[in-house]
């Protein structure tokens, strides 16, 4: 499994996406829920998210032998964040693969990610 400290995360998540400079630029987004996230809660699964306030985002998730990454422009609407991956890139087909991905806002800034009908983790700070 896929594990970085706080302290590199972010280091480590600019290093390995980079927003693709032909990618339609991105619109300031909620500062709120703007930070570094770690996934919890879904088991041999890791996975980091950072939201910036300029409205991009960097994507990881290692499961297994697979390892995505992605990066793209986020929104909120209501209790929905939305990711726009520009540019998603995975070590071997990917079921997960996403151009469109919906979290749900929780309490505390947490942001809940359903995998299927049985699988959901948070991401929280």
């Amino acid at each position: 499994m896929f594990y970085c400290s706080d302290r590199s995360a972010g280091i480590l998540l600019a290093a390995l996406v980079v927003f693709p400079a032909g990618a339609a630029p991105c619109k300031p987004a909620d500062p709120s829920l703007a930070g570094h996230y770690v996934l919890r809660g879904v088991m041999e699964v890791g996975s980091e998210l950072l939201l910036k306030s300029d409205g991009r985002f960097n994507y990881m998730l290692a499961y297994g032998a697979l390892d995505e990454l992605a990066s793209g422009c986020w929104m909120r609407s209501g209790n929905t964040v939305t990711l726009h991956a520009y540019e998603f890139k995975a070590n071997m087909d990917d079921p997960g693969k996403f151009e469109r991905l919906d979290l749900t806002v929780a309490p505390g800034g947490k942001l809940i990610r359903r995998f299927d009908d049985e699988h959901k983790g948070t991401y929280a700070r």
